[in-house]
């Protein structure tokens, strides 16, 4: 139990006495700040415990030299450093944590009152919190954090520490209104119960739990349309074991390539639904902590957002939209595609291909290599052309019409390709269509569509974008008496 010598700890260990069989550890930190004051405090907690039997387990810290306030001093606020809270409530845990760990307790206690929960529920809302900080401070955690008195109001507490003649101690820095904590629980609820009576405390505490219901509810909502929509880039449905929290430790399989989920689907759902479920994606799987602010323009860019939409999600993962779908994936992957992108605007260096056979050819900066398959064969069809077309790896082109040498290259920003129905006329830099159109009207995602190979006659002319489109030139027809046939295929 946590107990730092004032009235809502001192309370919390006199209700845990009530436990009979249950071992309870006292856990204090003396901070230092407060001179003599910081002394009183650590011996009361120490009497009280004793008086109940408990062991006592004390964290000193080196004394803080006495500050006068200075208006304008910077980092300083009174006899406390700016952050100062901050820095001793992670202290507190720390020592609280590596204390339950030497004792194998089974939890930690807290002494969080309905008060705390009050005042935190309107901080909360000042600081635009969405459902799940609306309700505030929970009643215990999957780490063992447990607050037994939440429910419980200051009011009573110090009337029964009064009536049982149990002292206390009072910490003089909770009346300091420069912590914006102390200026809710002295200024603005006492104005809030002069204007409304002292039941408003008790209807923003009734909010919180009317939120956390919500919450709940909006959880398990969430979880069911992550199992049903949300996949890894390969097709596995649902999400796989929650990723690693830092970065380079994600889980293993599919989880690094990121993951899918249609935003048609996402999109016709509630507003909360839509922030809850990328909330928990983030949480549990990619090891980040969206506020309100970046979950709602993650929401946005999701649902309103063209298909070239991205926003950064932190912790090395973005969210980019495709056409329909949306897509969490790690950073290194859009450098990746950066990569690609510098490796079409010449750095590629084309792979000539002068005869049948198998060839290597990597594709720029990024690593990445395809293998082409070159066979020579008899006549053909168009009718197996076609056939072989659909599957969109391989073609099958007049041999007689190829100018030769073959090449291979990633394929550039400005590319233009004659398909079939259209003029003839003008070679690869003037005539024909431009690539970046077709992409677009084939909704390739932007990612995916610069750095893939493309194959090129000797004028430098596209012949075939695989799993694009293939050219006009070279087409099988009854006066065909040879054919090329060409396979490509990712090598690794």
């Amino acid at each position: 139990a946590a107990v730092s010598g004032g009235p809502d700890s001192v309370y919390l260990l006199r209700s845990l006495s009530s436990k009979k069989g249950t071992r309870i550890v006292v856990g204090h930190v003396n901070y230092g700040t407060r001179g003599i004051d910081s002394v009183k405090d650590q011996k009361l907690v120490e009497m009280i415990a004793k008086s109940y039997g408990y062991d006592t387990d004390i964290l000193v810290l080196p004394a803080r030299r006495d500050r006068r306030d200075s208006r304008g001093a910077s980092g300083t606020r009174g006899n406390f450093p700016a952050g100062f809270e901050e820095k001793a409530r992670a202290i507190r845990y720390r020592f609280l944590r590596d204390l339950s760990a030497k004792v194998g307790a089974e939890a930690i206690a807290l002494a969080h009152t309905a008060d705390d929960q009050v005042e935190t529920i309107l901080m909360r809302v000042f600081e635009g919190a969405g459902i799940g900080g609306l309700k505030g401070i929970p009643r215990e955690t999957a780490d063992g954090i447990i607050r037994p008195i939440l429910d419980v109001w200051k009011e009573n507490i110090l009337d029964d520490l009064k009536e049982r003649k149990i002292p206390y101690r009072i910490d003089r820095s909770n009346a300091e209104i420069r912590f914006e904590r102390n200026w809710v629980r002295t200024v603005l609820l006492p104005l809030l119960v002069k204007r409304y009576g002292k039941a408003v405390k008790y209807r923003i505490f009734t909010l919180g739990e009317r939120f956390r219901e919500l919450d709940d509810y909006l959880e398990g909502e969430a979880g069911r349309w992550i199992r049903r929509n949300v996949k890894t880039p390969s097709g596995r449905r649902g999400l796989p074991e929650a990723v690693k929290r830092e970065r380079g430790e994600r889980s293993g399989g599919d989880a690094t390539s990121g993951f899918v989920f249609p935003r048609k689907t996402f999109s016709a759902l509630p507003s909360v639904l839509r922030v809850k479920i990328l909330q928990r994606i983030c949480f549990d799987r990619l090891g980040v902590a969206p506020n309100e602010r970046l979950l709602k323009a993650m929401d946005g860019n999701v649902s309103g957002g063209g298909p070239s939409a991205r926003v950064n999600a932190g912790k090395g993962w973005k969210l980019a939209n495709r056409y329909e779908e949306a897509l969490f994936v790690p950073e290194e992957i859009g450098r990746d595609r950066k990569s690609a992108a510098g490796s079409v605007s010449g750095k590629g260096a084309p792979v000539p291909i002068a005869a049948p056979g198998e060839y290597e050819i990597p594709l720029g900066r990024q690593g990445r290599i395809v293998t082409l398959a070159w066979e020579s064969r008899g006549k053909g069809t168009a009718a197996q052309a076609k056939r072989l077309a659909a599957k969109g790896d391989a073609e099958l082109f007049d041999a007689a019409g190829l100018a030769l040498p073959l090449t291979v290259r990633p394929l550039r920003a400005g590319d233009r390709i004659r398909p079939f129905g259209r003029d003839a006329g003008g070679d690869a830099r003037g005539g024909g269509k431009r690539v970046k159109e077709i992409l677009i009207d084939r909704k390739v995602p932007r990612e995916e569509r610069w750095g893939r190979p493309v194959l090129c006659d000797a004028n430098g002319a596209i012949l075939w974008i695989p799993g694009v489109l293939r050219s006009a030139h070279a087409p099988v027809t009854p006066e065909t008496r040879k054919t090329a046939f060409l396979r490509v295929r990712s090598a690794k």
